[in-house]
């Protein structure tokens, strides 16, 4: 277990020390029915400062070329296991272990995609989940689960993420 030292450094210190960082990720998409695995377990570099160190994730961003608004679930991890086959039914995709559920740092949902004309744009923010990266990795992993009937067809969605490094 990881000891706290909250005397180590003042305020002014440790505000000083901290690291806000925006990180963009590609992530091929395809499904075409809610439950179904949308995008595959992808990395996120630099998501944390140190090797095996932490973060807290505070907002994100969905942008879609496809015009879709269905609502996406994040799942964000320290595992960089594959998930299985984007497209296929969580239940049948999934290649989950109590290993890979350990590295599981949260999950949110994006529920607001809205149509701008060229793209689809959807936020999350206020997210507050506090982030552990695998000793010896400064990377995180997200993969994406699709929750509504639209068919996604094969596309590569932007995941902006906004992170807090300590």
């Amino acid at each position: 277990m990881a000891q706290t030292e909250i005397h180590k450094f003042t305020v002014q210190e440790r505000l000083g020390k901290m690291d806000v960082d925006l990180i963009d990720v590609s992530i091929a998409v395809d499904a075409d029915a809610s439950g179904e695995l949308l995008g595959d377990t992808t990395e996120i570099e630099n998501a944390v400062a140190v090797n095996g160190g932490s973060a807290i994730l505070q907002s994100a961003v969905l942008v879609s070329s496809k015009v879709l608004t269905d609502t996406v679930d994040v799942v964000i991890t320290s595992d960089d296991t594959s998930i299985g086959t984007i497209g296929d039914t969580l239940a049948d995709a999934s290649t989950t272990t109590a290993a890979v559920s350990d590295g599981i740092c949260g999950t949110f949902s994006i529920t607001n995609l809205e149509d701008i004309g060229v793209i689809a744009l959807g936020s999350k923010q206020n997210i507050g989940m506090v982030c552990k990266a695998a000793s010896g990795s400064t990377s995180l992993h997200a993969w994406l689960i699709a929750r509504g009937a639209t068919d996604w067809d094969v596309d590569t969605v932007i995941l902006r993420l906004g992170f807090v490094k300590d």
